[in-house]
């Protein structure tokens, strides 16, 4: 039988973690996101702290990626590759193996990295995104991270426009097209906990 996967996209300051790791608990399966990161940067040969910033931005190579990615049945076991490219633009690639591998071995939440996308032919797939008005999602990375409001709310636009370009580097279409999920979901109107009842009602279903 097929593994559950739940993949979760976001907003910036929708609360994406907050969401994956409340709905990893009540589950009780695996949560991934930073880990995948991890382990892309000892496969390449990197510190993790130097691939950081290139997750989920457009670069050369991903498009293709993404298209080889995307044949051969992906509720089957995934192979990984003896021999890995030690270019940054192939950490894309890198994860996006680690992703597929991971929804062929186990149930798993996965944050991110264009999951949702990657894995859209996954028999017990769960897509969500999460998204909110941009003014509570300024408030929210501003009152965490410790910034004045009009940084943060930079910060919002920049990582918002980075994560849609991501997105439609690998699909025609807007990142928060409603069409692409199974589910979206509003944090600001139903909160975390809720949208963890939620998709958890939904999975269940899978």
């Amino acid at each position: 039988m097929s593994h559950l996967v739940i993949a979760i996209s976001r907003q910036f300051g929708s609360g994406g973690a907050e969401v994956g790791h409340a709905l990893a608990r009540t589950l009780g399966i695996r949560y991934a996101d930073r880990d995948i990161l991890e382990q892309a940067a000892r496969m390449l040969g990197r510190d993790h702290r130097e691939l950081e910033g290139l997750e989920e931005r457009v670069a050369s190579l991903w498009g293709r990626a993404a298209g080889i990615l995307s044949m051969g049945a992906p509720e089957g076991p995934y192979v990984m590759p003896a021999l890995l490219p030690a270019g940054e633009d192939d950490l894309f690639l890198v994860e996006s193996q680690i992703i597929r591998e991971t929804a062929a071995r186990e149930d798993a939440v996965i944050v991110g990295r264009g999951a949702f996308w990657l894995l859209r032919e996954h028999p017990r797939l769960v897509s969500v995104f999460l998204h909110a008005p941009e003014p509570w999602r300024v408030q929210r990375v501003a009152a965490r991270r410790n910034l004045p409001e009009d940084q943060a709310r930079t910060l919002v636009r920049e990582v918002d426009q980075q994560r849609s370009r991501f997105i439609q580097s690998l699909k025609p279409g807007a990142h928060s097209d409603a069409r692409c999920y199974h589910l979206c979901l509003d944090t600001s109107i139903v909160g975390i906990d809720t949208a963890v009842e939620l998709i958890a009602a939904i999975a269940a279903k899978r």
